[in-house]
């Protein structure tokens, strides 16, 4: 197999260009190295293109040594159909190759397996031809202890007669074919069971070519949960029919026994088998769907503005163990911590809270509280906001809720013991609160990916590939963004192009011990941080007050050079006529600057646009949720009400929206607009504020229905 003509044609890219790109990371470049630093080897590809690129290639290398594996079984089973091997070799997938070779593959011990030790294949085949009807006087040929009588001996040379049919790849293509285009998936409600997640499936019949990825991700984790059975049904009839004109011989005297035969085939081992590829082609279908909204919704989440320039207050509510405060500075260094324990037991413990609140709001001049959605969240917020009606010094306090969602994982890391040594992990997960308000990037990255609280079914899908996809978004998400090389944690530092988990922590050491870092070059002192890894790294790495004013730019130290032979022709112009000049150059002049510098015309243009924009953070100013005065709890909501909230997760079915109660509402597709809605992803993405009209309270089941119609939108 050409693995590149295969991607290119995949992915409808140019041939070249992706061999380029595959020449590169196998030479060991990164993926946002590649992206950013080699558009001219690579024709300009994204680095979506790139991360396509790598997947494809990690699958068809794998299915390139499946099939040596197979081969390599059939030539020591000394099978040499030349057909057989021609249509593996041309198999694309790898469940077209386990169809191929199921019949050869060797089996645990089945009906069929036993009968064949016995010595029963004679009697089958002698079934298949036999025009005598002297079927049981031949099998008393072939008696034995395992098959004392002719009926069993019989049964023996059927089965065998059965497996045979079940092994026929064939017969699988045609039933997988029907199944498609007509079959059903049926589910029903176990007798007793009283998980109501799963009353949308109580009695289930969807067509399986209408069924929506995160269908099947429901009725699996359904299933799982022992909540719900399901079962496929298809023209059995019809399959039965097929099958029958091939396998039963005509003018056979044996009719009947054939008849059945086909049936047991078909029941016993046919339709479980085929059952099975089915839904496990619809979880891969289903899990490939969940994983890229998972990837832009975390890259969404990842790209959250910034809340530049406050002072915040990390607000971690509770009940048993109180209230965990922590303040943070402009530049999300700690100022001070605090416990407010048992804030709402008693009219007299919620004052003496509101007082210390008050003071310590006061002693850390601090207007913004960054409020989990936790536990106790409601009750925490209505204390907030009793304060700003009472005390008019705060009348201005902002409070935003966020999300809670792996401040607690994050808290017992060995990273935030190094962080925060003398803190419980309460604090430091109030901490992290704070910050991840203040710089959600730098903050999210120090919990896996899959504890930030967006996608859906993340725990029902392949962990692995997960994690991989997942990975893949948060390294292209800080590359994008780039990173302060003095002030960056190890956690930060490690998803950084080119620098390893190893490497990072060096870069931290070599920080602690040797002060910061002057230059980017001063990279190249650090242990285990060799030339290949400054190379992938270093363009992303930004050091403010360097005496290399481009070492706080995107451009590559590569193109230093190119950069200060571009500044020379704006010699003695003040830096705002230098950004005016170079934004006025038009595609002529940059052809003929290209051709002049002897530099590729994509690395000129980054080059020319970190010059005018140096050090841009790309994520916009952040935004926060105004939430309604006196709505605390889901039973202050009212039908009717219009309400600001923040988007905290996208699924294929709907926004989950944070009102600033502990319970998310829904936007259900349906609702997101007056027309019709294909793709969620298009309307919005985590981190975004909307206003939103309740339509729904159900207070049984604790759910909000939300919707987006008819409220105007903010511009």
């Amino acid at each position: 197999m050409d693995i590149t003509k295969e991607i290119s044609a995949e992915l409808n890219l140019n041939s070249s260009n992706v061999d380029c790109a595959i020449k590169l990371m196998d030479e060991g470049n990164s993926v946002p190295f590649i992206a950013r630093y080699r558009k001219e080897v690579t024709g300009g590809l994204t680095d979506e293109n790139l991360r396509n690129i790598e997947e494809k290639l990690v699958y068809l290398r794998s299915l390139n040594e499946r099939k040596k594996t197979v081969f390599a079984s059939l030539a020591d089973q000394k099978i040499t159909d030349e057909v057989l091997i021609q249509k593996i070799s041309d198999s694309k997938t790898l469940a077209e190759v386990e169809d191929l070779y199921r019949p050869y593959k060797p089996k645990k011990v089945t009906r069929a397996s036993k009968a064949k030790k016995a010595g029963l294949e004679p009697l089958s085949k002698f079934l298949l031809t036999d025009k005598t009807g002297k079927l049981e006087e031949e099998s008393k040929k072939y008696l034995s202890d395992a098959y004392p009588t002719s009926q069993k001996a019989i049964q023996g040379a059927l089965d065998i007669l059965a497996e045979n049919i079940s092994d026929n790849p064939n017969y699988r293509i045609f039933i997988k074919d029907l199944a498609a285009k007509n079959g059903l998936i049926q589910t029903e409600k176990i007798k007793d069971c009283d998980l109501n997640t799963y009353d949308n499936y109580a009695q289930y019949s969807k067509k399986i070519t209408d069924l929506k990825g995160y269908n099947v991700l429901a009725i699996n984790r359904g299933v799982n949960k022992k909540a719900l059975t399901k079962k496929f049904v298809y023209d059995d009839e019809a399959i039965i029919s097929h099958i029958s004109t091939f396998e039963i011989p005509r003018g056979t005297t044996y009719l009947k026994l054939f008849q059945d035969m086909v049936l047991d085939s078909y029941t016993r081992l046919i339709k479980p088998s085929i059952d099975n590829d089915i839904f496990s082609s619809l979880m891969d279908k289903a899990t490939d769907e969940a994983i890229e909204e998972f990837k832009i919704s975390l890259k969404a989440a990842l790209l959250v503005p910034p809340l530049k320039g406050r002072r915040i207050l990390g607000f971690d509510p509770g009940f048993s163990h109180g209230c965990k405060l922590a303040f943070i500075d402009e530049n999300g260094k700690v100022l001070d911590t605090y416990v407010l324990d048992n804030p709402f037991t008693t009219p007299a413990s919620k004052e003496r809270a509101k007082a210390v609140l008050k003071n310590l709001l006061h002693k850390n001049q601090t207007l913004t509280v960054a409020l989990g959605n936790g536990t106790a969240s409601r009750d925490s917020q209505s204390l907030l906001e009793e304060i700003k009606k009472e005390d008019l010094s705060f009348k201005d306090l902002d409070i935003v809720v966020v999300s809670e969602a792996g401040a607690s994982i994050y808290s017992a890391t060995a990273l935030a013991q190094k962080e925060f040594p003398n803190y419980e992990p309460n604090l430091r997960s109030a901490v992290s609160i704070a910050r991840r308000l203040e710089d959600p990037l730098a903050e999210l990255v120090k919990i896996p990916p899959e504890a930030i609280g967006v996608g859906q079914y993340q725990y029902d899908i392949d962990a692995k590939k997960l994690s991989l996809a997942l990975k893949g978004v948060v390294e292209d998400t800080v590359n994008y963004v780039g990173v302060i090389l003095n002030t960056a944690s190890s956690s930060l530092l490690s998803y950084v192009a080119g620098i390893s988990e190893k490497i990072a922590n060096s870069i931290v050491s070599y920080r602690d011990e040797n002060g910061t870092f002057k230059t980017r070059s001063d990279l190249k002192k650090v242990p285990f941080l060799g030339p290949k890894a400054f190379q992938n790294c270093a363009g992303f790495l930004r050091i403010p007050g360097s005496s290399e004013p481009l070492d706080d730019t995107a451009v590559h130290p590569e193109s230093y050079k190119i950069a200060k032979e571009i500044l020379k022709e704006y010699h003695g112009l003040t830096p705002l006529d230098t950004k005016n000049k170079l934004s006025s150059l038009s595609d002529n002049d940059l052809n003929t600057l290209s051709s002049s510098l002897n530099v590729g015309l994509f690395t000129l243009k980054d080059i020319v646009k970190e010059l005018i924009q140096p050090s841009r953070d790309p994520r916009n100013l952040a935004k926060v949720a105004h939430l309604s005065d006196g709505v605390t709890d889901i039973k202050d909501l009212k039908v009717g009400m219009i309400m600001e909230g923040t988007i905290r997760n996208v699924t294929g079915f709907g926004f989950f929206v944070d009102l600033g109660i502990e319970i998310n509402g829904l936007v259900h597709i349906s609702q997101m607009a007056d027309h019709y809605v294909s793709d969620p992803h298009t309307i919005g993405k985590p981190g975004d504020i909307i206003k939103v009209k309740v339509i729904e309270v159900d207070l049984n089941r604790k759910r909000i229905s939300l919707s987006m119609k008819g409220v105007k939108q903010d511009a």
